[in-house]
């Protein structure tokens, strides 16, 4: 089981001895929730950020945008589509490309307002699952200059990387409306909640706007079909970072996948000493790196 506990006592621990970041603005844009964390001069770069399944910004992503937002350095925090303050029923999504279309509009909005800045799309989790599909089942319809994947979640066919042993599995799976739904073309149980989310009852009681639930629809979008081929198939740098104490995937085995169906593109990384949850809070330095040889590639 995922370690909550650890993670909120870290979350605690950062959010009392990090400074707060001035200016912050929480808005909606077109039904989503985001949450703007604006450099203190002219922007360089600007990284757009996505939270795990069944979560939301507020769940310790303000710790990393903290972490990340500097002089040059802006940090959007998102709500998915039926998540957190974000529209749409919890869980759910009418079809699978409605998330990658919102995707589209946050960058194509954060272009115009940053015109000059390298565009970042980060994902956790099942964040980064979306990403994957948004760049390789999806046309994306505004340019991004790299992609950030933490712990991400490749889906049941890459179940080579996920850690043996684990009792309580975080996601439970009804696999029939998932057949039903690809023979009908998507036409049919794409509302069933098939996934059922398996949050501590502590966490439950504490965190009632976390998703217990979700639809066929909404799985299908956050996670990759083809995980081998997709990751191949990636069309920009990327930096792909596991954590070394993950509680779901084993790094080593992460490792060997994105060795084996990595690009040239893609450089992986482990966060030493991290859970799949606390591995936000120790992902900075690798991150400021990556950007600093993303701009340079660029020059």
């Amino acid at each position: 089981m995922i370690d909550f506990d650890q993670f909120n006592q870290q979350a605690d621990r950062l959010d009392a001895t990090l400074p707060q970041s001035e200016r912050v603005n929480t808005a909606r844009m077109d039904g989503l929730r985001y949450r703007l964390y604006p450099p203190r001069h002219a922007t360089q770069d600007v990284i757009i950020v996505y939270h795990g399944g069944g979560v939301h910004l507020d769940a310790g992503y303000d710790i990393l945008a903290r972490q990340l937002h500097d002089d040059t350095t802006a940090v959007c925090l998102v709500d998915i589509r039926g998540h957190g303050g974000s529209l749409g029923a919890k869980g759910q999504v009418a079809r699978p490309d409605r998330i990658w279309r919102d995707v589209d509009t946050l960058l194509t909005s954060l272009r115009a307002f940053f015109p000059q800045a390298r565009l970042h799309l980060l994902g956790h989790s099942s964040g980064g699952g979306m990403l994957i599909n948004y760049f390789t089942r999806h046309r994306p319809q505004s340019p991004a200059n790299s992609l950030i994947l933490i712990a991400p979640e490749l889906g049941p066919f890459a179940s080579e990387v996920r850690r043996s042993g684990v009792t309580v599995p975080f996601a439970e799976v009804r696999q029939w409306p998932f057949v039903i739904n690809a023979l009908s073309g998507g036409l049919l149980f794409g509302n069933y909640p098939a996934v059922a989310l398996n949050f501590p009852p502590d966490v439950k009681a504490s965190e009632p706007d976390f998703v217990q639930h979700y639809s066929v629809n909404m799985a299908n979008a956050l996670t990759p079909r083809y995980p081998a081929k997709q990751l191949a198939a990636l069309p920009l740098p990327v930096l792909l970072l596991a954590a070394e104490k993950d509680e779901l995937f084993s790094a080593d085995a992460m490792r060997e996948f994105a060795e084996k169906h990595g690009n040239e593109a893609l450089r992986f990384g482990v966060i030493a000493n991290s859970t799949h949850l606390d591995c936000l809070f120790f992902a900075s330095q690798a991150i400021r790196q990556h950007l600093s040889l993303t701009g340079q590639a660029m020059r």
